[in-house]
């Protein structure tokens, strides 16, 4: 159509009085098969481009999903261009807090990080803070998820049409399945959780 996004492509920029008339009909013949091949290729790169935008947030989903570290914002890197929570390239070198709060956090860096960064002690202190609360915010996400699944098998149990044999086989489900993510949570961050919401002391009932 004349009147989409490909509609731009038809201007010669020569003004409006110019006519292709004077041009070697080769050359014409060929600045039309670009304008068609231009308007061919470009509702496609619009999509690809959306789609482009969109993939950071299937990323996210992708991960969270599989129980793979990842920050809710930016996917697996943890929020951050110095460091990834998950084994991504370049984030190729495994290393673990040692200057934050909570130690022995893996993480992974760069090449350059190792070089550069992973030398200076102030600046890596600040990074394993960072490392330190994309982790927090992991667990807490996590927990979150385990949480609601426990309690989708428990909803599951009370349902009236399924068997004794299925309702048994989700109990025993539930009751084996273990919030671990929540329990390392209260280990690492204890002040993240309210005690009341605590899972260490329900867990010993089971």
């Amino acid at each position: 159509g004349m009147g989409g996004p490909g509609f731009r492509v038809y201007t010669s920029g020569m003004g409006p009085g110019f006519a292709f008339g004077g041009m070697n009909p080769n050359m014409h013949q060929r600045r039309r098969q670009q304008q068609q091949q231009q308007q061919r290729q470009q509702q496609p790169e619009g999509i690809l481009g959306q789609l482009v935008q969109f993939l950071p947030l299937l990323m996210i989903l992708f991960l969270s999903f599989f129980n793979m570290p990842g920050e809710s914002s930016t996917g697996a890197t943890g929020g951050s261009r110095y460091f990834s929570l998950t084994p991504v390239n370049p984030y190729v070198n495994p290393l673990h807090t040692k200057l934050s709060n909570v130690k022995d956090i893996p993480y992974f860096v760069t090449d350059k990080f190792v070089r550069t960064i992973g030398r200076d002690r102030y600046q890596l202190s600040q990074v394993e803070r960072m490392v330190e609360e994309s982790y927090k915010r992991y667990l807490l996400e996590e927990c979150n998820n385990q949480k609601n699944y426990k309690k989708k098998l428990e909803q599951l149990a009370m349902k009236r049409t399924i068997s004794e044999q299925e309702r048994n086989n989700l109990v025993r489900k539930a009751n084996n399945f273990d919030l671990v993510r929540c329990m390392e949570l209260e280990e690492l961050f204890p002040h993240a959780v309210p005690a009341h919401s605590r899972v260490k002391q329900s867990h010993t009932e089971f």
